[in-house]
Parts: C-alpha cells; structure tokens; sequence
C-alpha cells in the first residue's frame, strides 16, 4: 500500500448498451434546487435498501434522552442524499466510535426526486428528522423556518471569526438567500467543488481526439464520438440541475459575474448579455455536442452507467467523481483512472472559455425539532471538521469546505491509476483555491425558472427571447 502522499488542499486543501434505450421517453423533473455532487448510482443505495430499522421516524419519535449530557444515551435521526452511501456509513461509524452515547440513524435518498420528496412530506407535517442534509440557497431558504440557527454553537466551538476559514464563495454562500437583517447560520459547509467536463481520455486516445481547446474541437470530438456509437457530451436534461451548471458555465464565458447579477437583479435576463449566454447553450444542442434525447436522460444513473461502462466520452460532472476510484470493486476504466477533465471552451467569438464554477456542494442543517441539539451540533463538527470529515476525505467523495484535511492514499486500494486519479482530485483543488464563480441560486423561484427555460429552449416550445423573459418574469414577480 502507498504511503500518506502530499495533497494540494484548496483552503490551505461489459456490456455495450444501445444509445437509444437511454434516450427513452420520460418526464423531465424540474428540480426544486441544482444538484451535484452525488454519487454514482450504480453504487449509490436507494433509500428503502440503505434505511435502518428506525430512520424513518422523526426526531420526536427517535431522539430518545430527555437531556444533553455527555452521560445519557442519544439517538439522532438523519436524512441526506450525500456523501454517498459508503462514505457516509463510514463518516458515522468514526463519529460514533469517539461518542459511543450517540447513535445516528441514518437514511440516504436519492436526491431526485425522493430526497426533495421526502423532505416536503416531512416538513408538511412537522415531522423532519434531527439532521438532514441542504444546499446553500434555495433548498436552504425553503427549509429555513424548520432550521436551528447555529450561531451561538460555531462561536463557541470555533470563534467570533469561525467563518473566516472557508474560500470566499462558501462564506458568501453560508447565508445565501437570507434577508439583509438576517444574519443566521442554518448549513455548516461539508463540502466544495469545482463543476467542468469530464472526459474518456483512453477512449480519446483510441478514437484520436485530442482534449477540445477551441469549440471547434469540441464540435468535431462529438462528431468522432458518434460516428463509432459513442454519446457524445451526455448532458442529463431531465435533471434541472445539469440545465443551471450549464447556463452559469456558458454565462461565465461571457462575464464571471453576469448570472449573480442578473439573479441580484443588477442586471435584466433579458439583457444582450445573457442572451448571448442563451444563445450559446442552444448552440452546444443545435451543433450536437449533447447527446440526441438529452432532455429524457438523466445524469444519474443513465449517464454515469453508460460513462463508467466506457460508451459516453464526455459528461459535465465536476471535482467529486474520484470518489469512484475508491470504491472496492470497479470497472477497468476507473482502476486504470482514464478519466481527466477541461473547462468548456469558448463557444463563440469575443467570449473566453469557462470559468470554474462551484462552491459549497452541500451541508448539515439541525432541525428545530431536534431534542438533542448538543449531540447533533457534535455531529456536525465531526462531519465538517473532525474524524468523521478525514472519512469523507479519504474516500476522495469532495473537497472538504474546511481546510487541511488531507486524503490518506494508504486507505485507497492500491491500483494502477491511484496516481492519475489523486492528481486529478489536487488539480481540482488547486482551480478551487484559485476562484470559482458561484454556482448557487439565493431563490427557489428562480431557480425553478432557470430550469423551465433552459428545458423549454432545448425542447423547442422556448426561443432565446421566451426563455429569458420567463425568468424575467419571474423575477420581477419578486418586487411585486
């Protein structure tokens, strides 16, 4: 086995499967926020099959002691769709190890639909558990009336100026979409990211294509691709959270700041500027880097099944997917790690390529239902910062928000592409310590009409114009 290497911390951190029975028709969920940052579901449980015995039960029915004393025994309930299932078990199993009166019951979702289902059940009848697991911005800020404000507790654990450890986009992102006098503290950072295209090098390779620098490039690699029956860039369309990466990757091409401050309302959607960022996202469909029937495909599982099984090329996936390297059985291509990845190139004239766009991928809230709040805040610390995060790290599962906990490639299994895969993971975390463009939307409002556009203009039943002035729409229904 390897030893311990240095790691670059950003913060201081067989079967061939026809093309065309993945592009069945099916519904296309509109997302009530952006995910990424999961894990494959061809290793991700769903949640009857990773529930225990109890997880269903809210706080009220599980959380058993009466007190918060370090002597009494607790049990915490806990909902989440990430890290992924293995991961997961392990970051709880190091925590309750160092607190044997804590026990955590845990229930991993996948996130949609029935993580975001699951959620506005519980909420609907006040019945959340103690933990459960959020993005910053509006899956924060739909829950926010159900959510223990933790101020107090970072403080005393961490100091007044706690926050100031994390990159410049998770600390904006800590109270994303809360109002100006509101100052509290409802998700505590577990992990960061940094979204881009990942790629089939050693299918590259054998094909001829080089990595795309120009668009043109990027055009003739899809072309490639689908010539010899491969999909070209899958693009889960029925995910609406595919639809808003990629509409802050093509508007960062034109000014890294244009989506915050047309979501900010400085800016109009319907501006020259986005719609020059519109018009090249249908151009990316229009020109066939995206796969045929992208708009019924999901990311999870169609997409990373076909990618890991070697038949897509190319798929937008981000600075998480080294994860799948650690996992105990794998696939050829992912124990010789043939994978790297690119930013998008610029996709017309007078636009540079895109920015690396991220941030928090997500984090732990306590609900205010929680009967134990010591104990869940103890959890917290644990997963954010402590043993339970070094789990999160070894498994390469993401980049820890909080600084300096370094994977130990001595837990990895020893393979050929151990090296190739850990450097992927540094280089991400350096393009992380360099500046990333936010990826998080403050409104459920207008996350959901991002979403509404960008499927519409793909399906055809949206110009350029319709789409932004539906987002337009929506935002000048806010100041009404």
């Amino acid at each position: 086995m390897p030893c311990k290497q240095p790691y670059t911390s950003y913060g201081g951190y067989v079967m061939r499967k026809r093309l065309t029975a993945l592009f069945a028709s099916a519904a296309i969920a509109i997302s009530v926020v952006g995910m990424v940052g999961c894990g494959s579901a061809a290793k991700t449980e769903k949640a009857e099959n990773s529930k225990s015995e109890a997880a269903t039960q809210s706080s009220a029915q599980s959380s058993q002691a009466g007190g918060e004393s370090d002597g009494d025994e607790v049990t915490l309930t806990m909902w989440t769709w990430s890290p992924i299932t293995r991961t997961a078990q392990k970051m709880i199993k190091a925590f309750e190890e160092k607190n044997p009166n804590i026990h955590i019951e845990y229930t991993n979702y996948n996130y949609n639909p029935e993580y975001l289902q699951a959620l506005s059940a519980a909420a609907a009848s006040d019945n959340l558990p103690d933990i459960i697991g959020l993005q910053p911005g509006s899956l924060t800020q739909t829950y926010k009336d159900y959510l223990y404000d933790f101020t107090n507790d970072a403080v005393k654990t961490w100091g007044d100026d706690w926050d100031k450890v994390y990159d410049n986009v998770t600390q904006k992102q800590l109270t994303l979409g809360n109002k100006a006098d509101d100052s509290s503290h409802c998700i505590l950072p577990i992990e960061t990211q940094d979204i881009y295209v990942e790629y089939n090098k050693a299918l590259f390779d054998k094909l001829g294509i080089k990595k795309p620098t120009t668009y043109e490039e990027l055009v003739n690699a899809a072309k490639v691709l689908r010539k010899d029956g491969y999909a070209p860039l899958f693009f889960g369309g029925a995910d609406g959270w595919q639809h808003v990466n990629l509409l802050i990757m093509c508007a960062s091409q034109v000014d890294k700041n244009l989506f915050d401050d047309c979501q900010y309302g400085k800016q109009k959607w319907t501006d020259d500027k986005m719609k020059s960022a519109v018009e090249n996202y249908k151009k990316l469909f229009d020109d066939g880097v995206m796969q045929d029937g992208s708009l019924s495909s999901t990311s999870y599982s169609d997409g990373t099944n076909l990618f890991l099984a070697g038949q897509a090329g190319m798929m937008l996936l981000g600075s998480w997917w080294p994860q799948e390297y650690t996992a105990e059985e794998v696939s050829d291509t992912v124990a010789n790690w043939d994978f790297d990845y690119f930013y998008l190139p610029a996709i017309s004239k007078g636009v540079n390529a895109a920015q690396p766009i991220g941030g928090m991928d997500f984090g732990y809230g306590i609900t205010k239902n929680c009967k134990n709040k010591e104990a869940a805040w103890k959890a917290l610390v644990s997963f954010a910062t402590k043993e339970g995060a070094q789990e999160i790290a070894n498994d390469m599962n993401n980049h820890l928000s909080y600084p300096d906990i370094n994977p130990d490639t001595s837990k990895m299994v020893d393979r050929a592409g151990l090296q190739r895969a850990t450097d992927e993971f540094n280089r991400s975390g350096k393009d992380i310590a360099g500046g990333l463009v936010n990826q998080r939307i403050s409104n459920p409002k207008i996350e959901t009409a991002v979403q509404e556009a960008m499927q519409g203009l793909v399906g055809g039943t949206f110009t350029v114009e319709q789409a932004t002035q539906h987002i337009q729409d929506v935002q000048n229904s806010l100041s009404e």
